[in-house]
């Protein structure tokens, strides 16, 4: 199964190009199912019959699959449709919404000016990192007026341009994305040269994404929620 940032089990190039190019939606779904903390939809593909499934899939705690729950299946064309149509069910929802209840307020800068919402990890110290990370950490909506959800902390490596982010949602709980848009970009010896000179302080920046990983988990059953 393949989504993005759970672990994907094979990694042939055929099977990683659709849950990286939709995965802002397959998130965006995930987040609007409303499903218990670890269950997420994915995509599966069974090469010898180039079957493929849209799923919901849990992983257990060594990252295998023990859930695996079947939306759509056939063709690939048959899973970035149904993909389609639930973003676009998504879309039409939010507008009605919008239509409904009229403008969306903005998300205040301070979370102490948020009465429906306060991060839990408000209060808690944060961690030493290594680099200066921009945003880093921050508070913002992330905009989906069906899911509420915020950044607790983004920051994008500025060579390899892949992005971690950490995103609470409402009731609480927590998801962790690592995402890359730009390896399909590369196209000659000068970008394979910027990589490599990059790839010290990538390791740099991949160690503060762990970092702020570690910080979560080791706070998240002491933090509350309100």
């Amino acid at each position: 199964m393949e989504n993005s940032p759970s672990p994907i089990k094979s990694s042939e190039p055929v099977t990683l190009s659709p849950a990286r190019d939709r995965s802002a939606d397959l998130r965006r779904i995930t987040e609007a199912m409303l499903m218990p903390i670890g269950y997420e939809l994915g995509i599966g593909h069974l090469c010898p019959c180039d079957i493929w499934d849209l799923c919901v899939v849990h992983a257990d705690h060594d990252g295998e699959t023990d859930f695996d729950q079947p939306i759509v299946t056939g063709s690939r064309e048959d899973v970035d449709t149904a993909i389609s149509t639930l973003a676009s069910v998504l879309d039409a929802r939010r507008a009605v919404s919008e239509h409904h209840s009229g403008p969306v307020s903005e998300a205040p800068d301070d979370p102490a000016d948020a009465k429906a919402f306060r991060s839990r990890f408000e209060h808690i110290e944060r961690p030493t990192l290594l680099l200066e990370h921009t945003p880093g950490w921050m508070w913002e909506d992330t905009g989906d007026a069906i899911s509420p959800t915020y950044y607790l902390f983004k920051s994008t490596d500025p060579v390899f341009g892949i992005q971690f982010d950490v995103i609470e949602r409402q009731d609480g709980s927590l998801e962790t994305s690592l995402l890359s848009e730009t390896w399909d970009e590369l196209v000659s010896a000068e970008d394979l040269l910027k990589y490599g000179d990059g790839t010290k302080r990538f390791a740099q920046w991949l160690d503060d994404c762990a970092t702020v990983t570690d910080w979560i988990r080791k706070h998240e059953g002491e933090a509350d929620h309100e």
